[in-house]
């Protein structure tokens, strides 16, 4: 939800498109903290509508997770709809003229989800199965009759000829009063575990690591004797899968990248301003990266997991360690790693700082390259701006502040030593604690 493959994140995309309907709150892990927190404040979106679960769980407890906060904010009577950060929705009004629906019709005690007319027999994607127009809301909703597992290829064709199956999207509305009573009826011990929550979440951790993993579908959804659909006509996609985004991105979108002979079909989501050649070959879906390069067949990218794992089984070191990471101060990027030296391009967002911190065995030299800010080296500050060379030799404790309310500091960072690795950092708590 946070990889840069189109204009703006998924995230970002589900956030602008809830805002019109109410105040969004995002659920997540800590481990997302960072970049969940760089986007809401990209987008102008306060931070403090933001629960951190201390792991995943699943999404019936994080559906309980709401729900509890919903109740401690004596918020029971609120219509609560929960939607996936990571689909692709194209006619937001639509959307939203839907979930308005839904609320309404939420009002009444009733669970609504927003099922997607299904456009090919999809064996990724679990279904909804309906029976007609729903008797206790309006006539466009149907009453859903039950949830049906993947399929394999036979079963979703046959949904599809029999009619009235429709995409599960993972989008549910209720009342929240009445999705605690469900929880009390259908999965008591999720709900009995997340009710014992102090109101300052002092006992987060505790709670969360009793709570069973379980999805809300198997917990609730799947147990329900019925609950209404919303048959959707939007343009939706989870982008499941390189295949979904090459249609997603559209043919001819990557021209400017590639040159064909002979051949046809093929894709490529680039990395930086290469240009790359097909020869007699067709329906490639090439994905470039700075460490990394994948190479499949149009129709089988979804095997890309039996790659992952066999990486994984191979100690690949490239499955946990990246090129770039996001820090709550900024980012940086690797340019070169060797064994006596290491060069990084670093950007400190407005008003940021890295901690104040020192090397036992190395030396750190900075170029700054745009911005303003200011290093303190050992007891002495120093003004940082394009053209300015700085260092810090092993030892001496160094912070490099960004100035600026409004520009990112940029610079260059040439690391030298005998060794690299957090066992050579020291962080200085009583500064460090502070920012």
């Amino acid at each position: 939800q946070f990889c840069d493959l189109l204009d703006e994140s998924l995230f970002e995309k589900t956030v602008r498109r809830l805002k019109p309907l109410g105040q969004p709150w995002v659920v997540t892990t800590r481990e997302m903290k960072t970049l969940t927190e760089r986007a809401l404040k990209e987008m102008q979106m306060p931070t403090a509508n933001a629960i951190y679960e201390p792991f995943g769980r699943n999404t019936a407890p994080a559906v309980a997770l709401v729900c509890k906060r919903m109740l401690l904010e004596q918020k029971g009577d609120e219509v609560v709809g929960i939607f996936p950060a990571d689909q692709l929705i194209d006619d937001e009004g639509a959307f939203q003229d839907v979930v308005r629906k839904g609320s309404q019709i939420a009002k009444s005690d009733q669970v609504v989800t927003l099922g997607i007319r299904p456009s090919y027999p999809a064996t990724g994607y679990g279904y909804i199965e309906t029976s007609g127009p729903s008797t206790k809301t309006e006539s466009q909703s149907l009453l859903a009759v039950g949830f049906r597992e993947k399929p394999n290829a036979e079963t979703a064709r046959e949904f599809l000829a029999r009619g009235g199956f429709y995409w599960n999207a993972g989008m549910f509305i209720f009342r929240v009063n009445h999705m605690v009573n469900l929880f009390q009826q259908y999965a008591p011990d999720v709900w009995h575990a997340i009710d014992e929550l102090s109101p300052d979440l002092s006992n987060f951790v505790e709670v969360y690591s009793r709570v069973r993993s379980v999805s809300i579908d198997y917990a609730i959804m799947e147990r329900l004797p019925s609950h209404v659909s919303i048959p959707c006509h939007f343009s939706w996609n989870d982008l499941g899968s390189w295949d979904s985004m090459a249609e997603v991105i559209g043919v001819g979108a990557d021209d400017k990248h590639k040159i064909e002979i002979e051949s046809d079909r093929n894709f490529v989501f680039p990395f930086a301003d290469k240009t790359y050649g097909f020869v007699g070959v067709n329906d490639l879906i090439v994905v470039d990266t700075a460490d990394a390069t994948l190479i499949a067949r149009r129709g089988q990218t979804e095997l890309v997991k039996q790659l992952v794992d066999q990486m994984k089984a191979a100690g690949n070191s490239r499955i946990t360690d990246h090129r770039f990471e996001i820090r709550p101060w900024g980012r940086f990027e690797i340019l070169a790693d060797a064994r006596n030296y290491k060069a990084k391009a670093i950007e400190v967002d407005p008003g940021a700082q890295i901690s104040h911190q020192s090397h036992s065995k190395r030396t750190e030299t900075w170029v700054f390259i745009a911005g303003e800010g200011e290093v303190i080296i050992g007891d002495q500050m120093f003004d940082a701006k394009a053209g300015v060379q700085l260092s810090a030799s092993a030892g001496i404790k160094h912070r490099i502040r960004n100035t600026s309310s409004s520009s990112v500091l940029k610079f260059i960072e040439v690391q030298t030593g005998t060794y690299f690795g957090e066992d050579d950092i020291v962080r200085h708590a009583d500064d460090y604690n502070r920012q």
